[in-house]
């Protein structure tokens, strides 16, 4: 509502009575209320606007000697008295008396500054610095375990990682950012974490996966078999006659609390090195024929298209 008069707005002379000002706004209300007429809300926002201020004593009498400058946010009333001593008409004409103050004087600006907490009317404040993001890539286990990685900006910058942080997750830095201008605090840094893809593991949510090879042997045979896990040695144990693909699962091994491992066990055939040897070939043939015999006629009868 800067520029229109409040007292114009409800219709009343400026040295109404409270009464008055009541009567005029509630006749207006009723008139302007978006429920009873859809065009006017506009108005009736004013309306209601311009009530707030002159049926607040304080407020109005602020208004009627500093005009809207006494509605701007952070308006001092306190400093508002030290205003009067420069001009005494009513209402107080702002604007045109800042115009015709010596401002070379420094006058002015202090006592700008006091009315509005510190700053003049359109100079910015304080503001704070935008946030800084970069990109740091991490292997998976220092993902799954935590603990710290160092990136270099202009100064090298230690990270703590937390464990089991996901891909693509944002690690905020306080401070750290681009510095804030008129005396703001600075932005923060975002380390957005990037998950570099391992050999043998990889991540689904909170689960891991890997494939564990077994021997031939030791599918058959069933028992224990142990590899390394995300926290050190860990152990699946096979029943006898186990099939290549079965999967495995460790409860609580996963990249975060209530994640799983899941071990898929791979049966594999012996290394064509082993059959360079024409004495180690025969005997692995043999070997063969023997296990062939404990397999059906056709192991693959259930493959259709």
């Amino acid at each position: 509502m800067a520029g229109k008069d409040l007292y114009a707005i409800l219709g009343v002379a400026r040295g109404a009575p409270a009464d008055e000002i009541r009567k005029s706004f509630k006749k207006l209300a009723r008139k302007l209320h978006p429920d009873v007429n859809p065009a006017g809300e506009e108005q009736f926002r004013e309306v209601s606007a311009a009530y707030g201020v002159l049926s607040d004593p304080d407020k109005r009498k602020l208004y009627d000697e500093f005009g809207d400058v006494a509605l701007q946010a952070g308006f001092d009333s306190a400093a508002a008295e030290r205003m009067r001593q420069f001009g005494g008409q009513s209402p107080f004409d702002f604007g045109s008396w800042s115009q015709s103050f010596n401002q070379g004087s420094g006058g002015l600006d202090e006592l700008l500054g006091s009315l509005f907490g510190g700053r003049r009317r359109g100079q910015r404040g304080p503001k704070r610095g935008r946030d800084q993001e970069v990109e740091l890539k991490i292997d998976l286990p220092l993902s799954v375990r935590g603990g710290t990685a160092t990136i270099r900006l202009d100064q090298p910058v230690e990270v703590k990682i937390p464990k089991g942080v996901r891909e693509g997750q944002a690690l905020r830095l306080a401070g750290l950012g681009q510095p804030g201008s008129g005396g703001g605090p600075a932005g923060d840094l975002l380390i957005r974490i990037s998950v570099l893809e391992h050999s043998v593991y990889r991540r689904e949510g909170d689960d891991l996966h890997v494939e564990v090879p077994v021997s031939l042997a030791e599918a058959i045979r069933g028992g224990a078999v142990e590899f390394e896990g995300p926290t050190g040695e860990v152990s699946i144990k096979l029943p006898p006659g186990t099939q290549s693909g079965q999967t495995f699962r460790l409860r609580g091994l996963g990249a975060r609390k209530g994640g799983n491992l899941l071990a898929r066990v791979l049966v594999t055939a012996p290394a064509a090195d082993a059959l360079r040897d024409e004495a180690r070939a025969a005997e692995l043939d043999a070997i063969a024929e023997q296990l062939a015999s404990f397999y059906s006629d056709d192991l693959r009868t259930q493959v259709r298209f």
